[in-house]
């Protein structure tokens, strides 16, 4: 296994001078016997693809026991044109019940689009899927594409998004394969179905497992300046490949090709992509949705359009850095009012309506967020007697509402 290993390598991998130095690495460690005492095959796979990566540094590179995919391979390269179309059709099934990686779509306070996107799938059949969510985004002010889950795809798809977002016809990305004399280049299409969107925000969340395809997205729109990334490093994968049979047991994935951007004349391989606002990824979404909000405001001279992304900030802001009010102060404001009931539960409040209960999350000592109700505040004040608490709401156009307690 070793032994074939290193030849795939040294005949497959992209840099041939690297794939030397792997086959030296795996030899020296088999005669000195270190592989010898492993009985566990998975761990014997993690082993070798611990070692060829201390080499490489090259996040691809990995080799796996599984007997299945060795005879699902072997299998496809001789099934006849009816069963290679059946697997074919059975795929494009998968995908679709996934919905092609396009996974929420959503129009967020402030009138920023959201895409909660997992995949860049690279099938034909998806393209309607990819033009409707495009178009379903197309009035937003600002656009936030998730990408914290996503481990990768196809530079097709990626093309095809890109092109919503530039408006001049761009070079994106630059593939290199070992073998082929010819760099596969990538550009934005002339043409898209539906509104562009080169004139507003764009944001793209990250965590460690975004990874590859979903990398290279995000490089080349940070190297283009078009996207404000948003998270956590990348997982540094850039060199695309495809699994090489060992054995009938094991296989590795031998990466063929590299990326070359056209602005950096390199790639995000071992390194990751920094994002230009460092966040843990699971404050990231609330993150640049206040970022989105903020430099909308920043730039607008429409006085009743500022005050409403000033509105959204400001519930975002009680979200993201909650106010601490002890208990014996939330429970002066539980009671009755005209319109609604106001419950103190495990030293939270909530306001408890005819149609819903609505968790209230503190901007300060008396004034409350309501979650999954933006278009209304509640503030506790003192009635005329200055003995008793009522609500005073706040509306979003501005107006306010005074809410007598009755009980």
């Amino acid at each position: 296994v070793v032994k074939e290993v290193s030849r795939l390598l040294v005949d497959n991998y992209i840099f041939p001078e690297t794939a030397k130095k792997m086959e030296q690495h795996l030899l020296a460690q088999l005669d000195a016997g270190k592989y010898d005492k492993i009985e566990n095959v998975n761990a014997f796979a993690q082993a070798l693809t611990g070692d060829l990566r201390s080499i490489s540094h090259d996040k691809h590179i990995r080799v796996t026991y599984s007997p299945e995919t060795v005879k699902m391979i072997r299998a496809g390269s001789s099934r006849s044109a009816e069963d290679r179309e059946k697997a074919r059709k059975a795929n494009i099934e998968r995908q679709r019940q996934g919905n092609f990686g396009f996974r929420k779509l959503e129009i967020m306070e402030g009138n920023i689009g959201y895409l909660d996107l997992t995949g860049f799938t690279g099938l034909d059949e998806a393209a309607e899927t990819i033009i409707a969510a495009m178009n379903f985004l197309a009035n937003s002010d600002a656009v936030i594409i998730d990408l914290r889950n996503n481990g990768g795809g196809d530079p097709y798809t990626i093309q095809i998004i890109s092109s919503y977002f530039l408006d001049e016809t761009t070079h994106l990305n630059s593939f290199e394969w070992r073998g082929e004399d010819t760099i596969r280049q990538f550009w934005t299409l002339p043409y898209v179905p539906g509104k562009k969107m080169y004139d507003i925000d764009l944001f793209i969340l990250t965590s460690s497992r975004t990874f590859s395809a979903a990398e290279e997205f995000t490089y080349n729109l940070k190297n283009l300046d078009r996207a404000i990334i948003v998270g956590e490093t990348t997982g540094g994968g850039a060199h695309p490949g495809g699994n090489r049979i060992v054995d009938d047991y094991f296989l590795v994935w031998v990466p063929g090709g590299r990326a070359i951007n056209p602005v950096t004349k390199s790639n995000w391989e071992g390194t990751g992509i920094e994002p230009h606002i460092k966040v843990g990824q699971a404050q990231a979404l609330e993150k640049a949705h206040y970022e989105a909000l903020d430099r909308l405001a920043e730039r607008e001279e429409d006085e009743t359009r500022k005050q409403r992304f000033e509105w959204a900030m400001d519930g975002l802001r009680a979200k993201m850095e909650p106010a601490e009010v002890d208990e014996a102060t939330l429970q002066k404001y539980v009671g009755k009012y005209t319109r609604g009931e106001v419950k103190l539960e495990k030293g939270e409040l909530f306001l408890k309506t005819q149609q819903q209960v609505y968790k209230m999350i503190p901007r300060t000592q008396s004034y409350f967020i309501l979650e999954d109700w933006p278009q209304v505040r509640i503030e506790f004040v003192l009635d005329d007697s200055g003995k008793d608490y009522v609500i005073k709401a706040h509306i979003e156009d501005g107006s306010t509402e005074m809410v007598p307690r009755i009980k």
